[in-house]
């Protein structure tokens, strides 16, 4: 018998088996997204019903869809990966099925490359440690619950990691030192070694293997809508802009908000404080297209010039030219 595969379960062939029952699941999973959609503009309003049908009317359906991509890009690989792990695991030390074990069986094992390659571009550096982490235990659990040789098993479970970790500590080393200046907390899971993911490819004793896999299992189920609802309701969905004014009809000196719609007469504002305005035209002067909140930088840790807040594609993509804060996007006028 192959080192790791006693007693293990026999896998059945992906694809094999039509999955039952799963219509509500197909009717339900289409909704969600809307749900999401739905909740954004209704918080973009602040809360109220009437703001809500106007954006509802003007706001792209394009745009919704792209802010609904954006934080699908970093926590659907994520949640791949971790079911991944937590499936093989508890596999490897209770050799036996379970209901987690046999969602994780559905997942191809294309779908996880696809899921590293679309975290390696779209997660920030600062979280490369965790997916190279999470990677690596990924390899480890198969090869050791797929039957493969003892060499081969303690070469992907055990070597492997602390090569990786030896070669990632050399290289983020400046890094780790700056966010341990700076205090940059979550800066630290750059310190995070993919080391401990040899920690992950064994066995866990058989009285603890459930509670560790489906406990951790489900607090991610429990965690994660809570998550992606705080992080898709602060993604725009439309563009925020400032705009001076004539200071007639009781108008602000800027507005400060996001265009809903522009016709030929009047312009309709959301401002940032949940008010919506419309503005004739002839009242409006200047305008400028301001950085959202959320996307300005938090740390200044960067490693040779890749800033931890940025990932791969952005820091692959050509540099913006830097430009001078506008104070129109403080509300106040230019001094011209």
């Amino acid at each position: 018998m192959a080192y790791g595969s006693r007693d293990l379960p026999a896998r059945p062939r992906r694809g094999r088996v039509a999955p039952r029952n799963m219509e509500w699941l197909l009717a339900v999973l289409p909704a969600f997204p809307l749900v999401l959609l739905v909740l954004r503009l209704w918080y973009a309003g602040r809360q109220d019903t009437q703001t809500l049908l106007l954006l509802v009317q003007h706001v792209s359906p394009l745009s919704l869809l792209s802010s609904a991509l954006i934080p699908g890009l970093w926590i659907i690989p994520g949640v791949v990966l971790v079911l991944r792990v937590l499936s093989a695991l508890y596999l490897v030390s209770a050799r036996r099925s379970s209901l987690l074990v046999r969602v994780a069986d559905r997942i191809p094992d294309w779908v996880l490359v696809v899921a590293v390659a679309v975290a390696l571009l779209a997660w920030q550096l600062r979280f490369l440690p965790t997916l190279l982490m999470l990677t690596l235990a990924v390899l480890g659990l198969t090869v050791r619950e797929r039957g493969h040789g003892r060499f081969a098993v303690r070469f992907v479970g055990v070597v492997l990691p602390l090569l990786a970790a030896v070669v990632c500590y050399a290289l983020l080393a400046p890094a780790i030192v700056d966010a341990v200046h700076e205090g940059d907390r979550v800066t630290l899971l750059l310190a995070m070694p993919p080391g401990l993911s040899a920690l992950l490819t064994g066995p866990v004793p058989r009285a603890f293997a459930w509670v560790i896999s489906h406990g951790v299992a489900l607090l991610v189920a429990l965690v994660l809508p809570v998550v992606v609802g705080v992080v898709f309701l602060r993604v725009p969905v439309l563009p925020l802009v400032a705009v001076e004014t004539t200071g007639e009809d009781g108008l602000p000196p800027v507005i400060v908000g996001y265009t809903i719609t522009v016709d030929d007469r009047m312009t309709t504002f959301l401002s940032t404080d949940g008010i919506v305005r419309f503005v004739d035209n002839d009242h409006l002067g200047f305008q400028t297209l301001c950085p959202d909140p959320a996307e300005i930088p938090n740390s200044r840790v960067d490693l040779r010039g890749w800033y931890v807040e940025e990932s791969m594609i952005s820091w692959l993509a050509p540099e913006r030219a830097t430009t001078t804060d506008d104070p129109r996007c403080q509300g106040r006028r230019t001094s011209s």
